[in-house]
């Protein structure tokens, strides 16, 4: 298992469960911050998918934000970063907006047949364009049928735990309908789900692409 994954200059660490640090060397964006050790200070923007504690952390923002830091965020998270000094651009599904070169797009996030994340709470997913390179943050869903038109999708952070969002099994069934050419699971190991989930799913997706666990 890899602490980092280098991509076409793009470093990509995952930090625990939804939580990752993407940067190009220049701009640093962290999406979902949850669990962060220690203060950094370093974040040019900060992507949250939905207001969950574990996606949308006042405490984890406050050790990576910095003076110029710009939150982008699902519009339920609005009362939540209300008191916080940063600028903050808030979106729904379909919506985009870029920050310093960044497109960020939101994308649908939803449960189907679970009641956490409900469509009309409007989570997000994300869809980051940094340089020439698409990353997919598909934030807390379930297999949707939005995914099936997603496209040139370079990265793709896939949920495999279960219960609060879609199971490893159709975590196969998402990376079948994007067709990333890099897979990395997420969301386990914290909450919920374990390394065996994040193990099954690259033992099935490797057959469809590249899968990387970090």
């Amino acid at each position: 298992m890899k602490s980092k994954f280098e991509y076409r200059g793009l470093s990509i660490e995952h930090l625990s469960h939804a939580a990752f640090k993407i940067t190009d060397g220049k701009i640093v964006v962290y999406i979902d911050p949850f669990e962060v050790k220690e203060k950094r200070g370093d974040a040019d923007i900060i992507v949250c998918t939905h207001d969950h504690y574990d996606h949308c952390s006042l405490e984890d923002i406050e050790k990576l934000a910095k003076a110029d830091t710009v939150i982008v965020a699902a519009v339920n998270c609005r009362s939540k970063l209300a008191g916080t000094p940063f600028e903050k651009r808030f979106i729904a599904p379909g919506e985009k907006v870029e920050v310093l070169g960044v497109l960020i797009e939101a994308v649908p996030a939803y449960n189907i047949g679970k009641r956490f994340h409900p469509k009309n709470y409007q989570g997000i997913g994300v869809i980051l364009t940094i340089g020439e390179i698409r990353i997919y943050h598909a934030g807390d869903t379930d297999f949707i049928p939005e995914m099936e038109k997603l496209e040139n999708i370079d990265i793709a952070l896939l949920p495999v735990s279960g219960t609060y969002v879609m199971d490893w099994k159709e975590a196969v069934k998402a990376a079948e309908a994007i067709k990333p050419k890099v897979a990395i699971p997420m969301h386990y190991g914290s909450i919920v789900g374990s390394l065996k989930d994040a193990e099954h799913f690259k033992e099935q997706v490797s057959k469809i692409c590249e899968v990387v666990i970090i």
